[in-house]
C-alpha cells in the first residue's frame, strides 16, 4: 500500500515512524499526558522506555526539538 506524503506526516506527527523526528514525537506525546508542569529525569527515562526508545541516544539537538514539540501539543 503506498501512503500519501501528508499520510506519512501524519505517522510521523504522532510518533507512528520509526525516523528520529517519529520517536521523538513518540516521547513528547507520552510526556504530554503527564500532569507535571516539569519533568524530570526519571519520568523522561520512563517516557523514553514505555515509547520503544532509548533515552541515552538522545543528543542535545534531540532534547531541543522534543522541547519544541511539546510546546507545540501543550
Amino acid at each position: 500500500m503506498m501512503l500519501e506524503g501528508w499520510q506519512l506526516g501524519m505517522l510521523e506527527d504522532y510518533g507512528l515512524t520509526d525516523t528520529n523526528t517519529g520517536l521523538i514525537n513518540r516521547v513528547a506525546r507520552k510526556l504530554a499526558d503527564s500532569p507535571n508542569s516539569t519533568i524530570n529525569t526519571a519520568e523522561f527515562g520512563s517516557a523514553c522506555i514505555s515509547s520503544g526508545v532509548d533515552p541515552d541516544s538522545f543528543t542535545q539537538s534531540d532534547l531541543n526539538q522534543l522541547q519544541q514539540k511539546l510546546n507545540e501539543i501543550t
